[in-house]
């Protein structure tokens, strides 16, 4: 009897260990063929490839100022000097039509003249240029000679002006020179920029000095937007580089802008740094300010180009390759790189237009490893992570998908 048990038991496990490994097989043949299907191929397309840096804003003037006394200008009555005229000390060189005289503040020669009769100056404008004794040309302007602070004329610090006449009212559009308000002592508030005069608050008899706001101007037909740009990409942006802009307002519309200053301090937040890039919007049409952008401004471009998706091109030490579907299997073909954005990667040499590549296909269901588009190993659920091409697409173990580029950017099609 217990002979007969222990063959029972033999041939249970026998045939239970051999149900085992056929189910196993199959899990594992059905488990290869599950990989096998995971390999995707492309085509290697030809056309623009460009590489963009990009960032998101909003509207703005690109003239949005107040304007202040200090603005005040004295007309030129009558110049005393000419280029080549020797002068001594304390000599009229210039005089505006309100009695202020500027003074020849030692001797010298008048190495040239940038005003004359008619002609309007503020504080601080170059007036003429003279050469001294020890032959150093040195400019003089209006409130530097020896004897213009103590003449009244013009809001500057510790002075008043009484207002004459305003000749502008709020709303009005005003180009830049264009007279505000004249003054008791002859000075007029000229307009700094041309624009939209949003507010002027002084009326005839007021007394204005040099730091009080008399008005303000905005020009809402030159408009710029300003993007924040990473650290990492700041470098890549300079002046004059050209932009295309869309705003949330007008979806189906791109407006064309130049770069026209970088910051050159940035804003801290969380350990990461940005910077502020301004950018001129050329034809504005129906913008206003105030509405939200996006603008891309591109690093470079280049026509013709034969690229690839980023996880097409794998990298093993100095050497770039490209898997290329071959019967049940792949080749693998090493090739030359040029530009790359965050999404294709140019092929300079070894891969021509319209040749199949092998890429790894996103994983619909299942756990494990696969690699992300940056070519970095992604561990969990499948979905946003593509899984390495098996089989022939397999590349030998440690070798990654090539990272991606900086920058953003877009392929032609």
């Amino acid at each position: 009897m217990k002979k007969w048990i222990t063959i029972s038991v033999i041939a249970v496990l026998m045939v239970g260990g051999g149900s085992w490994f056929l189910l196993h097989k199959k899990q594992e043949n059905a488990s290869n063929g599950s990989q096998q299907r995971a390999v995707q191929t492309v085509t290697a397309k030809q056309g623009k490839l460009e590489v963009a840096v990009s960032g998101s804003g909003s509207v703005t003037a690109a003239t949005d100022q107040d304007v202040t006394a200090a603005n005040t200008v004295l007309s030129v009555a009558s110049v005393s000097v000419a280029a080549g005229d020797s002068v001594s000390k304390g000599d009229t060189l210039v005089t505006f039509t309100n009695g202020e005289e500027v003074t020849a503040a030692n001797d010298g020669d008048i190495a040239s003249v940038a005003v004359s009769k008619g002609s309007v100056a503020s504080q601080g404008t170059i007036l003429l240029r003279l050469t001294n004794e020890g032959d150093v040309t040195l400019p003089v302007t209006r409130g530097n000679s020896s004897n213009s602070a103590n003449v009244e004329g013009g809001a500057v610090a510790g002075s008043s002006l009484t207002v004459d006449t305003v000749k502008a009212a709020a709303g009005d559009i005003v180009t830049k020179g264009q007279t505000l308000a004249t003054f008791t002592d002859g000075s007029l508030l000229l307009a700094p920029a041309a624009g939209t005069l949003t507010s002027i608050n002084i009326s005839s008899g007021d007394t204005v000095v040099a730091s009080d706001t008399v008005a303000h101007i905005t020009d809402f037909k030159t408009l710029q937007t300003t993007i924040s740009v990473d650290e990492l990409d700041i470098s890549k942006i300079k002046t004059k580089q050209a932009a295309e802009i869309t705003a949330s307002a007008f979806e189906d519309e791109t407006f064309e802008g130049t770069v026209t200053s970088v910051a050159s301090t940035g804003n801290s937040e969380n350990g990461v740094s940005t910077f502020d890039v301004t950018i001129s919007i050329k034809d504005p049409k129906s913008l206003k300010v105030g509405m939200s952008t996006e603008a891309k401004i591109v690093i470079e471009s280049k026509d013709q180009a034969i690229y690839v998706p980023l996880e097409a091109v794998y990298t093993s030490g100095d050497e770039k390759y490209v898997l290329i579907p071959s019967g049940e299997s792949s080749e693998k073909v090493t090739v030359e790189t040029g530009l790359t954005n965050d999404t294709y990667t140019e092929i300079t040499k070894g891969l021509d237009a319209g040749a199949s590549v092998q890429i790894p296909q996103v994983q619909s269901s299942g756990s494990g490893s696969g690699f992300n588009r940056g070519g970095k190993m992604m561990d969990g659920m499948g979905g946003q992570g593509g899984g390495m091409p098996s089989g022939g697409g397999t590349p030998p173990s440690g070798e990654r998908p090539s990272g991606m580029g900086s920058g953003g950017g877009q392929g032609g099609k």
